[in-house]
């Protein structure tokens, strides 16, 4: 991605990009209060702290309905479950819900193994 040696970035609470050197995870707004959160990159246990916190900040500021988009994941290892499983719990908690947005065939395949498939809505 032409970035060089960038070291890691935390998450600010007001901020709406987060990126390390092989994760980028983006936040816009959708209407009516939901939001989409573009992720990119390899989403591995080092991930899952900035990912984590970003999902449970849009929770906490009330967004009901979150689209996780994953069209730009390169890797997925089974860290990330727990993540989606997570923010499917609050949301669904709070009358909202999670949609995974064109999750990779690799990442797909691991839902469906988990038979996580038949619990979140994956699109």
């Amino acid at each position: 991605m032409g970035r060089g040696n960038v070291g890691p970035v935390r998450l600010v609470r007001n901020s709406s990009r987060v990126e390390r050197p092989d994760v980028t995870i983006d936040v816009g707004s959708r209407p009516m209060g939901g939001a989409v959160v573009h992720v990119g990159g390899e989403l591995d246990v080092a991930a899952m702290p900035q990912l984590r916190a970003c999902l449970t900040d849009l929770v906490s500021q009330g967004r009901t309905d979150v689209v996780l988009d994953l069209r730009d994941v390169t890797f997925c290892d089974s860290s990330a479950l727990g993540v989606f499983i997570g923010a499917h719990q609050r949301l669904h908690a709070g009358g909202g819900q999670l949609e995974l947005h064109e999750p990779p065939s690799t990442l797909r395949n691991l839902l469906t193994v988990s038979g996580l498939d038949q619990v979140l809505d994956i699109r």
